[in-house]
């Protein structure tokens, strides 16, 4: 019988900016809600060091819980999710996409040989 491969959550970060921090490191997880607070950390770390306009456009997305809340739920579906947030020095993209993984060690417990 053939089952479903296991799916995970893979989040990145991309810039158009030269950034002295840079973007945070990718990351792989089994659920969605990880993935979007991944996605909510990295925008609240990045806030302090914005313009007010910017400041203000994160902090509204940080605060919106329903936005959070759709975007776990678009995850489980199977769709991707993004935020963009456009600063006067570039824009940042955050993404999360739901990706199907092939196990890397058998799930069944090994086969013995009869002696």
């Amino acid at each position: 019988m053939n089952r479903p491969l296991p799916r995970t959550y893979w989040c990145h970060t991309d810039t158009d900016r030269t950034s002295a921090a840079g973007p945070p490191d990718d990351l792989v997880t089994t659920a969605p809600g990880p993935a979007v607070t991944w996605i909510r950390d990295s925008v609240r770390r990045l806030t302090p060091g914005l313009d007010r306009d910017a400041r203000h456009r994160a902090r509204a997305w940080l605060d919106d819980r329903r936005a959070a809340e759709a975007a776990v739920r678009s995850l489980r579906r199977g769709q991707g999710y993004a935020y963009e947030l456009r600063t006067p020095d570039g824009t940042w993209r955050w993404t999360a996409y739901p990706v199907s993984t092939l196990p890397l060690l058998p799930t069944d417990p090994p086969l013995r040989s009869r002696e």
